[in-house]
């Protein structure tokens, strides 16, 4: 009985101990976590994203049996701009144009949502396969700033069903995720009646290969 207690023991300090979450907002080290984290086909290149007047970064990064990472990129302009950014929007990225839908499980289950001012759609790139590795871009008009939001969740095999609440599961989602001041307010998710009834019935891909990281 001592034995087995002691095991139980080891094995919850070792679940503890593995459990760790680190974040860092430091721009200096943007371009190393797009290496590290394997981002480089959402996370622009600040080299292309305009000349813009403040911008902010967060990275976290939660070790566990089944890790998790994130980054989020605001960038905000002039107007002059702002306009230029987010027409530039229009054709840097591929958007989702309805939910995804496996069987009775959303994979991801909007095409857009909106968050204190910032319209966010979901983007679709070559390593995309909801929900464990996606990109999210957001853009507010009230406060000419642009968002991109990345994240990995190598344990994730779905965000919802068809039986639960769409919005509140998104919004859970998203803020487990991210720990921007916006995420950390009230979102609210966009989800036309249309684009609910036009859903997927596949993944846009069929397996995902675990990333090797440092």
């Amino acid at each position: 009985m001592k034995k087995f207690i002691a095991i139980i023991m080891v094995i919850t300090i070792t679940i503890t101990l593995c459990s760790c979450v680190t974040t860092d907002d430091n721009i200096d080290n943007y371009y190393n976590d797009i290496k590290k984290y394997q981002a480089g086909s959402f996370m622009p290149d600040l080299a292309d994203i305009g000349d813009y007047k403040d911008i902010s970064y967060f990275s976290k990064k939660v070790e566990d049996i089944f890790p998790e990472y994130s980054m989020q990129l605001i960038v905000k302009y002039d107007e002059e701009t702002f306009l230029k950014e987010k027409e530039r929007l229009e054709t840097a990225y591929t958007y989702l144009d309805k939910p995804q839908l496996d069987d009775t499980d959303y994979t991801m289950p909007v095409k857009e949502f909106s968050a204190e001012g910032f319209n966010f759609k979901i983007a679709v790139f070559e390593d995309t396969l909801f929900p464990k590795n996606f990109g999210m871009v957001g853009v507010s008009d009230q406060s000419q700033e642009i968002a991109y939001l990345w994240a990995y969740c190598f344990d994730r095999d779905y965000i919802c069903t068809v039986h639960e609440d769409v919005e509140k599961e998104m919004l859970e989602f998203v803020n487990s995720l991210f720990s921007l001041e916006l995420g950390n307010s009230n979102l609210t998710v966009a989800v036309s009646k249309k684009g609910q009834e036009e859903t997927d019935k596949t993944n846009l891909n069929d397996e995902v290969e675990a990333m090797d990281l440092l």
